[in-house]
């Protein structure tokens, strides 16, 4: 339970998974909704914004449920958050290049031709700018990308996996995450059909072990280990596993609060206080109580159609007041800036990425963002070499693998750079690749 002090709210985030499986258990999956069934996010208990006492406490907490759950909720709500998850992930191209490596005197010229031919379309069928670009996006918002690779002849697919019942603990001898799947999945689907077909839909070693437990009808572990050569996929920083910019989301909401109150200034700076002073003479009343009420109610039956205007009535000269310090206007963008450039430096990047207006420090706020994103190409580029290997290497054949360090900045100087080896004898497929020439 994250104890949240200071507030009346409660989450218990630790119970987050059972109270998801048990809501699916209760209401059977029809065949539209088993369109989605490969994966559902988590979907808060309460509907109610996050307060900064919350968000403190969350992150304080150390639960990386909570994390996600705060992540998920700030991608969806607020428009900061997004566009920089979006913008990191979409800041690579994802140019790729198949590398054999041959060894002399092993292996027939026309084999290696052909299974190079079949390692660079198992990578043309991966569509790896737009799955990557996906896959990226689920990572940094929620520190994990679980998946199953699906093979159909020459035709594959990243299959996505719901987050509750994925986890990872280990590494294999590839260094590659080993996805770990909790078996009680298939028993939120009522369905007998559609539940054989997403059994189906799984790698062999989660069909037998499924196959084992209906028989059984005993179920000691859960969880099944899906190694990458299983098709399992996981992509994560085993070391720390938390969204990537959780950290932020208090400045965040820091400017959420601050745009309110400058709402409810502005708002202020209309409301307008129509004084009606009633004369007096030497002490006395010019006018009785009776004549000040009716002159009250005339004027306010006059200005009843302007919602911003409200009449006091009291004796002596009539003022017209607002009820906002006029001063107070003049600072208000200032304290919101202010606010502002505190996020978007937890954010670790500029504002000037989405307002920008010419300052000689964006090129170098690009080139950390852009460094970066190499650690999560490192990963994807582990991955897809230990399949391209595991598949289509030979005796005289292996596969080297690259991810090119190509972003919609930097695209032209790496380009220039590739032309300019190529004059000197390297090869000339990176340059290609650069220019969009598919390999």
């Amino acid at each position: 339970m994250t104890t949240l002090e200071g507030t009346n709210k409660k989450h218990d985030f630790s119970k987050f998974r059972l109270q998801v499986t048990r809501n699916l258990a209760r209401a059977p999956i029809t065949e539209s909704a088993y369109l989605r069934w490969g994966y559902r996010n988590g979907k808060r208990v309460s509907n109610d914004d996050f307060t900064l006492e919350e968000i403190n406490a969350i992150i304080r907490s150390g639960e990386l449920e909570a994390y996600r759950e705060l992540s998920n909720f700030y991608y969806r709500t607020n428009g900061d958050y997004r566009n920089n998850i979006d913008f990191l992930a979409s800041l690579p191209l994802y140019d790729t290049v198949v590398i054999p490596v041959l060894t002399s005197g092993k292996g027939s010229h026309a084999q290696i031709i052909k299974d190079f031919e079949r390692a660079c379309i198992f990578i043309e069928k991966l569509d790896i700018p737009n799955t990557f670009n996906y896959i990226t996006k689920e990572w940094l918002k929620i520190g994990v990308y679980n998946g199953i690779l699906r093979e159909d002849g020459e035709n594959v697919v990243i299959q996505d996996l719901p987050l509750e019942f994925c986890r990872t603990r280990f590494k294999d001898f590839n260094n590659l995450p080993i996805l770990e799947f909790n078996l009680h999945y298939f028993e939120r689907i009522h369905d007998e059909e559609l539940r054989e077909e997403a059994v189906e839909s799984f790698p062999e070693v989660v069909k037998k072990a499924w196959r084992d437990y209906e028989n059984a009808k005993k179920l000691i572990d859960p969880w099944i280990m899906i190694p990458a050569k299983s098709g399992g996929i996981c992509f994560t920083f085993i070391n720390d596993q938390a969204p990537l910019l959780i950290a932020s989301i208090p400045q965040l909401k820091n400017i959420e609060d601050a745009i309110s109150r400058e709402e409810k200034r502005d708002e202020n700076e209309l409301y307008k206080l129509l004084i009606q002073q009633m004369p007096i003479d030497d002490g006395e009343l010019v006018f009785p109580l009776e004549e000040a009420a009716e002159m009250h109610a005339a004027v306010a039956a006059m200005l009843s159609g302007t919602d911003t205007v409200d009449v006091l009535t009291t004796f002596g000269d009539t003022d017209l007041e607002s009820l906002q310090d006029t001063s107070a206007a003049a600072q208000s963008n200032d304290r919101i800036k202010k606010y502002r450039d505190n996020a978007y430096d937890f954010l670790g990047r500029s504002s000037l990425l989405f307002n920008a207006d010419g300052s000689s420090t964006l090129a170098y706020t690009i080139k950390k963002d852009e460094a970066l994103m190499i650690s999560y190409l490192n990963v994807y580029e582990t991955w897809i070499k230990f399949h391209l290997n595991s598949k289509f290497s030979r005796p005289g054949l292996t596969f080297d693998f690259e991810i090119l360090p190509t972003t919609v900045f930097n695209r032209q100087d790496i380009q220039q750079n590739y032309f300019r080896a190529a004059q000197y004898g390297y090869s000339k497929m990176f340059a290609g690749v650069v220019m969009g020439i598919k390999q």
